[in-house]
């Protein structure tokens, strides 16, 4: 019978994790591989599995986090430093706040969120200039970094997310095809935080994957990774 474990190491990529622990891997003789954004451990025996992670978070502290609800690590670092977030979301249309509030005990740290599916809303509601919306496009850099300030601003949060993208399946181009989302994390007092994406799959998929990209921002910007 296999056992297996899933984590991840925040701030560091499914393959190159696999690389720096290549050699506590082959010494406990477990099986490491990626699994999107996870690594999965697997061993014929339990209690060597747990060896295993026992050492992996002796060399990684906080920056290791075991099974697959990263919100759910997210909700528990925000309880111990007493810190809120909001979001502010265009193509995951409330997925990503859907992923705190599944979790029990979320209302301790997660506030609310806008789901600003339409210009004009992001606009009357969290601030974004127009300006910046005709010369850049909803799906941009500047435009998800507006939506970071403006959610923090209207909620009061530490914490804020962003989301927009082309969840497809229409709706693509060559400069910002389908797949396209812009994620922003933003910590009150500092500047946002906005990375391009291009996700694969259906608009199903591409939606899911932003949700789980937007978690580990946060978590990486929590713990300073």
């Amino acid at each position: 019978m296999k056992h297996t474990c899933s984590f991840l190491l925040i701030g560091i990529d499914s393959m190159s994790a696999i690389t720096l622990l290549g050699s506590l891997a082959q010494k406990s003789d477990v099986c490491l591989e990626s699994s999107g954004f996870f690594i999965k451990a697997t061993h014929t025996h339990k209690a060597t599995l747990e060896a295993f992670m026992r050492e992996v978070g002796v060399l990684f502290g906080s920056k290791l986090v075991q099974g697959k609800n990263l919100a759910q690590s997210a909700i528990a670092l925000l309880k111990t430093t007493n810190q809120k977030l909001s979001t502010a979301e265009s193509c995951t249309g409330g997925l990503l706040s859907y992923e705190f509030t599944q979790i029990s005990g979320a209302s301790e740290v997660f506030l609310g969120g806008v789901i600003s599916y339409d210009n004009s809303i992001k606009e009357s509601w969290l601030g974004v200039d127009s300006q910046d919306l005709q010369s850049f496009g909803a799906v941009s850099e500047v435009v998800v970094s507006q939506m970071c300030k403006g959610i923090l601003h209207l909620s009061g949060a530490d914490f804020a997310l962003a989301t927009s993208g082309i969840a497809g399946p229409g709706g693509g181009s060559a400069q910002k095809p389908v797949g396209l989302v812009y994620i922003g994390v933003q910590h009150r007092g500092e500047v946002a935080k906005v990375e391009r994406h291009v996700f694969s799959g259906n608009r199903k998929s591409v939606q899911r994957q932003a949700v789980q990209m937007a978690v580990v921002m946060l978590l990486r910007e929590i713990l300073g990774a």
